[in-house]
């Protein structure tokens, strides 16, 4: 039953993104998108990214400074090479931000893509490779001096919703519309090069020449990068979201049923399998030899390689966001919970919450 309804809400997800490009509303109708550095957590919900102090957890900024209903904002944020702040809107105006991260003030903007931004830019050096859900990739070059810092696009035509990852030489970019699609980035030209089962939400991992993709097709897969051949299929019990995180040749995603996996990168083999309390959608991160996720029910979990998860913390609200460590702290964003933002030490207990005053 909890599956379906989250099924139910997901589907109105989908729906409540399409429907952003031709007018939308202001309110947050999805979880929140969050990234931090040195200094402070960026958040996006809704109409509104927060800057957060993360000494205390007090509230920096805001952008806009007038909040509407043709900016929504979702995603992720992402860093430039100087620091600065990337963030699209998936509201019916359809600008990529670049923000000032001390003061939140506007620096650069581009406006003419024609779809709303749902995958966060991936940022290499002073290049910065941004699909958009027009189906076009548009790369931009921030060394150029002025406002017009496009370099070039591809048009591929599919809806693209998840970061794209690099190994230098190629982009690799996921689409819901099933399909693995590689960029080379001297020849500036697309191609599809798998197709799996089922749409592909969640952004791809890259290790040891071979990328690791979850779909909609309730499998994870590992595809030889060089040449898309599927290397191994592993089938698991339900639909996946999130992208899986690779680290020393394991990979470690959660599903929709709310089990959790470690998987032998290199074969595809289980090698343990849990199911906590709650579906999973996000990404783990790797923290202090710890394998860190989330839980729908607002639990926090951290894994050691071989041993069973221990819970950390149960939070107030949904947990759909990957967290994020900064300032020897994780960064935890529930959505319909009474805070926007929590702060956990290194052992899962609470050191502020953002804002201050309960919602």
């Amino acid at each position: 039953m909890k599956t379906n309804r989250l099924l139910l809400f997901l589907a109105l997800t989908l729906l409540t993104l399409a429907l952003s490009a031709c007018g939308g509303t202001s309110s947050a109708a999805t979880w929140p998108g969050l990234a931090a550095d040195a200094n402070a957590a960026y958040l996006t919900n809704g109409s509104t990214v927060h800057a957060v102090r993360l000494s205390d957890g007090d509230e920096l900024w805001s952008f806009p400074e007038k909040p509407g209903a043709k900016l929504i904002f979702y995603s992720n944020p992402v860093f430039t090479s100087d620091g600065q702040i990337l963030i699209g809107s998936s509201g019916s105006d359809h600008t990529l931000f670049r923000l000032d991260p001390d003061t939140g003030k506007e620096t650069w903007s581009f406006s003419d893509a024609r779809d709303h931004w749902v995958a966060s830019p991936l940022v290499v050096g002073d290049m910065v490779y941004a699909p958009n859900s027009d189906g076009t990739l548009y790369v931009f070059d921030m060394s150029i001096q002025g406002d017009d810092k496009l370099a070039w696009t591809v048009e591929i035509g599919k809806k693209f919703w998840a970061q794209p990852v690099s190994d230098g030489e190629n982009l690799y970019l996921t689409s819901l519309d099933k399909s693995l699609y590689v960029a080379n980035l001297q020849t500036r030209e697309a191609r599809e090069i798998t197709v799996l089962g089922g749409a592909i939400p969640g952004s791809p991992a890259l290790g040891n020449g071979q990328l690791y993709i979850g779909s909609f097709d309730a499998a994870m897969v590992g595809i030889d990068s060089a040449n898309g051949t599927v290397a191994w299929t592993a089938p698991v019990e339900s639909w996946i979201w999130g992208g899986p995180l690779f680290v020393d040749g394991t990979l470690y995603f959660g599903d929709l049923d709310g089990n959790f996996y470690a998987l032998d990168a290199a074969t595809g083999e289980v090698i343990d399998s849990f199911k906590p309390d709650g579906v999973i959608l996000a990404t783990p991160i790797f923290l202090n030899g710890q394998i860190i996720f989330v839980s729908e029910d607002g639990s926090v979990y951290s894994l050691t390689p071989g041993e069973n998860p221990k819970s950390m913390e149960k939070l107030g609200g949904k947990l759909y966001t990957t967290p994020v460590a900064a300032d020897n702290k994780l960064l935890v964003a529930p959505f319909q919970g009474d805070y926007l933002l929590v702060a956990l030490d290194a052992n899962g207990k609470e050191e502020w919450h953002y804002p201050m005053t309960q919602k």
